[in-house]
């Protein structure tokens, strides 16, 4: 299936190759990591306004959470009730549980893309081109694990090791974020099912899903690793930005 995302990602390759070949004079061996940061950072500014139309729904709806805790509190023996009350108190602010998701949903076709780029050894049938060149000597076709199983030399380990410290400190950064997301979101009321709260569930993964990348980081090519961890601390920068405003309480 992701093969059918081949044709455009050989595009963006041979895009991130000829700005590569025109930053080589300045950057030295350093240029396709500089192209690769140029061409993330234009696909990230073409969807910023996916990301301000869902971190504006995505506000709208955190500012209702008191109210709807308030509901959860008030029917949590009456189910039926509970989801009447809560699908009207969202209609009437023009919103839903849902709001901001279908904005970054529509965001993730480009984001397949991109990750396709960077960790596929071949592209529409041809090998990827992008994984003959190096970094500081090492093959961005190299993984942290194929580098440790041939024994990890000075350049590898430098690299390496200042990925991984920066994965790391992104990770955290977005643990963060997620953390004063469920702050703001507020304690949940347990329904008549004594089930808890989708939302500070989803929270609570959030949380945990930022170290995920430097699991994933240490399998895949370090092409691959480069694009989590810019698109990572593009992705928490934009989230910093744009979730900075705290939600007014809202009356039920």
């Amino acid at each position: 299936m992701l093969s059918l995302l081949d044709i455009p990602a050989l595009a963006v390759s041979e895009l991130v190759l000829a700005l590569s070949s025109a930053a080589e004079p300045l950057a030295g061996d350093a240029a396709v990591v500089l192209a690769l940061v140029v061409v993330v950072a234009a696909v990230r500014l073409s969807l910023l306004p996916l990301s301000l139309r869902a971190a504006r729904l995505g506000r709208r709806r955190l500012a209702l959470r008191p109210a709807e805790l308030r509901l959860r509190e008030r029917f949590r023996r009456d189910p039926v009730r509970l989801r009447r009350e809560l699908a009207a108190l969202h209609a009437s602010h023009g919103t839903s549980p849902l709001a901001g998701f279908g904005s970054s949903l529509a965001q993730l076709p480009f984001f397949l893309v991109l990750y396709r780029v960077f960790s596929a050894p071949t592209l529409n049938g041809g090998a990827n081109a992008l994984f003959t060149h190096t970094l500081l000597g090492v093959p961005l076709s190299d993984s942290w694990v194929t580098a440790l199983g041939a024994g990890l030399l000075p350049a590898s380990l430098a690299v390496f090791g200042v990925l991984f410290a920066l994965l790391l400190v992104v990770a955290w950064w977005s643990s963060r974020l997620a953390s004063r997301q469920a702050l703001l979101a507020g304690r949940p009321a347990p329904d008549a099912s004594g089930a808890a709260d989708p939302a500070l569930v989803t929270a609570r993964v959030a949380r945990a899903l930022p170290y995920a990348t430097v699991v994933v980081a240490a399998v895949v090519p370090l092409a691959a690793a480069l694009y989590l961890l810019f698109s990572g601390a593009w992705t928490a920068a934009e989230r910093w930005l744009l979730g900075g405003a705290h939600p007014q309480p809202t009356a039920a």
